[in-house]
Order: C-alpha cells, then structure tokens, then sequence
C-alpha cells in the first residue's frame, strides 16, 4: 500500500470519529456552560413581572450578568463547532440529509446569538427604564422560544440519520428524535400560546445526554452510523 492510499485511508477511517469527540465534547461542554450561565444566573436575577426588582438585580449583580450572558454566547460558538462535527459524522448515512442538518443547528445558533444581544442592551436599560430591561429579558427567552423549533428539527433530523441497524443505534436515534420533539412541542406552544406551560424539553434532553455518550464512545467508527 502506498503512502497516498495509505492516507486517503486514515482520513476515512478516521476523521469521523475525531468529528465525533469533537461534537460530544463541544455538547458536553454547552451542556454545563447552559446550566451555569443561564439557569444558575441570568434566570436567577429574573423577577417574572416586577420590572423594579429585575432591574435591582440587574444593577446590583451587571458583573454576573454579563458573565452569564458571555457564557451564553460561548453556547452558541459551540453550537457552529458540533453542527459541523455532525455533518462529518453523518454525510456518510445520507450527504443531503446531514447537510439541511447541519443548515438547521447554524440557523438556530445564528437565532440564539441574537437573542443573547438583547441580555446586554437589558443590563444597559435597567438604570434608567426597568420596565425596558424587563421588556427585552422576556424577548430573550421568547427569541430562544422560537429558536428551539429550528433546534427540535435539527435533532429530529439527526435522529433520522441515526436510524440505522443494532438495537443500540435505534435506542438512541429514537430518543434523539423524542428529544427534538419535545422542544418543537415547546417551542411552538410558547410562541402560539402564552399560557403553555408543559415544558417537555425538561424530560426529553435525556436523548441528548444519551446521545453525548454514543458520540463520545461510538461515533463515527467503522461500521456504525455515520462511519465513511
């Protein structure tokens, strides 16, 4: 065997399952910085309808704040790295299908760094017109609404190409199509209705903590889905 065949062989063998580390690190870590940045702080210093008090705890706490916002925008970063992860690991099972997915993750990233604008014009707002900061914190998490049904099709169509052979992969295409529903579920019911309240994205991420796990340990080898 020659060095270039030698080569153009690693690269096949090979390059998808560095992708797949990648993408399983890169959702490790956005798992953690989500957690972190948004729930333990930016939704902490909210006071659901008390435009006076969000703003208080705007002023008082801007340095967490903007760290959480910051931390925010590291999120959607990542979320360009793992949609190109993705595409690498799955262009194999079905080129097109991987592609409009890997569309889908930039376009809901594209969203999400937006939105996340609006936390720091909130932080400028909260000195001088609270009810303006409340105002764009509200449009905040309605954009990241809206986003998450751009993000549901995304998972619907990575569980779609996930579908392969073996009990394993079919438990975890299945769960990761499970999981992208219930965030289209919620992300549509939040934008349609302002009483939804379901939030079934809070069972379904299951498929994505599975999902982590399969790409850490199985991606992208040979002979599993999305190997080339």
């Amino acid at each position: 065997m020659n060095q270039s065949t030698t080569t153009t062989t690693w690269n096949r063998d090979t390059r998808p399952r560095t992708a797949a580390v990648v993408a399983g690190i890169g959702l490790l870590l956005m798992a953690v910085l989500a957690a972190f940045a948004n729930f333990g702080v930016i939704q902490n210093l909210i006071a659901a309808g008390n435009p006076e008090t969000t703003a208080a705890n705007l002023i008082e706490s801007a340095a967490r704040f903007r760290l959480g916002a910051a931390g925010m925008l590291i999120v959607a970063a990542l979320d360009v790295l793992v949609a190109w992860g993705l595409y690498v690991v799955l262009r194999s099972v079905n080129p097109s299908l991987s592609l409009l997915g890997a569309w889908f993750r930039l376009a809901y990233a594209a969203i999400f760094a937006v939105v996340i604008n609006y936390l720091f014009g909130a932080l400028r707002a909260a000195p001088l017109d609270p009810n303006q900061a409340l105002f764009l914190i509200e449009s905040y998490n309605q954009g990241w609404q809206i986003g998450l049904v751009i993000f549901g099709l995304h998972l619907c169509i990575v569980g779609a190409l996930l579908w392969r052979p073996g009990v394993f992969s079919r438990i975890v295409a299945v769960l990761v199509i499970v999981a992208g529903a219930g965030y289209l579920v919620d992300g549509l019911g939040s934008t349609l209705s302002p009483a939804y309240s379901l939030e079934l994205g809070r069972f379904t991420f299951v498929g994505e903590l599975v999902f982590i796990v399969w790409l850490l340990v199985r991606g992208g080898r040979p002979g599993k889905a999305g190997s080339s």
